[in-house]
């Protein structure tokens, strides 16, 4: 369906940790995807921190047919005083070992043009479920590597600041070619302010 909004932006990314999700994996767990199931209803539940009880949950009404599927997502928020009563498509694509994979449509829209996207995992931010990307979502892992990579841009840590890259790990690797791409990005954007850029030069 469309017209449902997309997720709200910020000036720094949500984390996908910190949002409800359901997820196609769960619900093939709980016997859900099975060609022929009619309106079959339930609730999703989620739980924060060790309360014993759910903190928030949605209700939901599931149909299956062979290849394609309905979600009807029921639930209220009280950020936005709202009552929501939507649809979520589901559809399989073929497993190169035989079999099928479940995905979610991401029901989401912005200017008219609705998302469409096959994914996993749907996350609600705002009032609707929707895709990691239409909600412009992050890992709190990515968050965490930007912060050291912006810490050691402010140090002004170079690749020789690092040693001798035979001895480091993967992970240190990583990070150093982290740092590497967004210095050189860095001077890309002051050599275009400059009218000149740094892309391609090399050094003595």
């Amino acid at each position: 369906m469309g017209g449902l909004g997309s997720g709200q932006r910020g000036s720094k990314k949500t984390v996908v940790e910190s949002c409800y999700s359901i997820d196609t994996s769960d619900l093939k767990q709980w016997n859900l995807l099975v060609p022929g199931i009619t309106g079959r209803t339930g609730s999703f539940q989620w739980r924060r921190g060790r309360e014993a009880e759910a903190s928030s949950s949605a209700s939901y009404s599931i149909t299956m047919e062979q290849h394609t599927g309905r979600l009807r997502l029921m639930y209220s928020t009280k950020s936005a005083n709202a009552k929501l009563d939507y649809t979520v498509r589901l559809v399989t694509t073929e497993c190169h070992l035989g079999g099928v994979r479940w995905w979610f449509i991401c029901p989401l829209s912005r200017n008219e043009v609705t998302c469409g996207r096959r994914v996993r995992k749907l996350y609600l931010l705002g009032k609707y479920f929707g895709c990691r990307c239409c909600h412009a979502l992050s890992y709190t892992s990515c968050q965490e590597s930007d912060n050291r990579v912006y810490a050691a841009l402010r140090q002004g840590l170079d690749y020789d600041g690092f040693g001798d890259p035979s001895g480091m790990s993967l992970g240190q690797l990583g990070f150093a070619l982290k740092v590497v791409m967004a210095q050189r990005k860095r001077r890309d954007r002051i050599g275009r302010r400059r009218g000149t850029s740094t892309t391609g030069t090399t050094g003595e």
